[in-house]
């Protein structure tokens, strides 16, 4: 059984023992004086301790879940109103679906960002749901889509009961392609939150799933292999912390490299912040298609860490060859701020189609007890060399 399977068992199983307990203390109510307690935090505990968490581990998608999952269970209980239920119904799994097919990204950097914006419009959209002058669109929400009987079964209307549907469908799909527990916790939340909408007459019913909903976010986050975890928020590497550890477990046979890119302060001076960003994806993405199963690992400062297991320095060096012939060829279109002639204090701007090169040094163990560390110092004077004699080289 491979490792991504062995995963997926637990990340079934964990979820649905949380949500059982979840069944469990919605059904047996009224709670006792500490169990009520209890309850009464625990949405202060997952929904902001778990976004703390998110944050802390740069996992964006997990911070993103919790804040749609709080906002929903906020808007049901100061909001109100028929209005107010059929948007988040309609809204909340959608979010969900849409949530596990997204990258990784953390809420700092501009993706993020852009993404925790499009929450807060829909949230502004919601609020306007309580406005008299909307009844048509509200109505539209409520209309049936076939003509069936399922109120007896369920609070929900028919257009959010195929979005659920259609976002199990989305988030099953993740799962099956990924194997990752994110996507696994993201199920059982949406099983969780459709507990909640349909309990959402019944006081503090709601509250209860939505919080075990986050709850399962969590736990799926926490599941997740740990080598995904420390990516760089720019290149989406692993960091320098990530390679330490790969430097731990290598073979006695292994080749180390170091990549810098030529150039790249003045590259950023010259260019600007976003396009040194886009360029540092586009080296990062190069290097993570190196054959020869090199993985790349970001060093900051521009530089990168490329880890051949099992090759020679003269092999790796020849795979790392080809990623430099392919960054030479490549080239960005920027569009760099710059004033109009003759008309001061405006600011216009131009395309600007950009390239730069990279320089490489590669080096393998001298010996069968080295040092990795002295081994990646090694990599780093054959970068000297390779810079010295006219960069946009390997060196070994």
């Amino acid at each position: 059984m491979t490792r991504a399977a062995l995963l997926a068992v637990p990340a079934l199983v964990l979820p649905a023992l949380v949500l059982s307990l979840a069944v469990v203390l919605a059904v047996a109510r009224p709670h006792p004086d500490w169990l009520a307690a209890a309850v009464r935090g625990a949405p202060l505990v997952v929904f902001v301790g778990g976004a703390a968490l998110g944050l802390f581990l740069r996992r964006g998608r997990l911070v993103l879940g919790l804040v749609v999952l709080a906002m929903a269970d906020r808007a049901l209980v100061h909001l109100g109103g028929r209005a107010v239920f059929d948007a988040v119904a309609l809204l909340l799994p959608l979010n969900l679906g849409a949530l596990v097919w997204l990258g990784e990204a953390s809420l700092l950097t501009a993706p993020g960002g852009a993404r925790l914006g499009v929450l807060l419009l829909q949230a502004g959209a919601v609020l306007l749901f309580q406005r008299p002058d909307v009844g048509a669109l509200v109505v539209s929400l409520e209309r049936p889509l076939v003509a069936t009987h399922l109120g007896a079964w369920t609070a929900l209307p028919q257009l959010a009961l195929v979005a659920f549907v259609v976002a199990l469908c989305l988030i099953l799909a993740r799962f099956l392609t990924d194997r990752r527990p994110l996507s696994a916790g993201a199920a059982w939340a949406l099983v969780a939150s459709f507990l909640a909408l349909d309990g959402a007459s019944v006081s503090g019913l709601a509250n209860l799933y939505f919080v075990a909903a986050g709850l399962l976010l969590v736990v799926g986050a926490a599941w997740q292999d740990p080598r995904i975890i420390g990516l760089d928020d720019v290149t989406g590497l692993p960091t320098s912390f990530a390679l330490n550890k790969a430097l731990l477990r290598l073979p006695r046979r292994y080749a180390l490299a170091r990549v810098e890119i030529d150039e790249f302060a003045r590259f950023r001076e010259y260019h600007g912040a976003e396009a040194a960003r886009r360029m540092l994806r586009l080296i990062a993405e190069a290097l993570t298609k190196v054959s020869g199963h090199g993985g790349a690992f970001y060093c900051g400062a521009y530089t990168f860490a490329v880890v051949f297991r099992r090759m020679s320095a003269e092999l790796a060096s020849q795979h790392l060859d080809s990623v430099r012939r392919a960054v030479e060829a490549a080239t960005l279109d920027v569009r760099v701020p710059q004033r109009a002639p003759g008309q001061p204090g405006r600011v216009g701007s131009v395309v600007r189609t950009v390239s730069v090169t990279i320089s490489i040094g590669v080096a393998q163990p001298p010996g069968r007890h080295a040092d990795p560390h002295g081994v990646l110092r090694a990599a780093d004077l054959a970068l000297d060399r390779a810079k010295q004699a006219g960069q946009n080289r390997v060196s070994a």
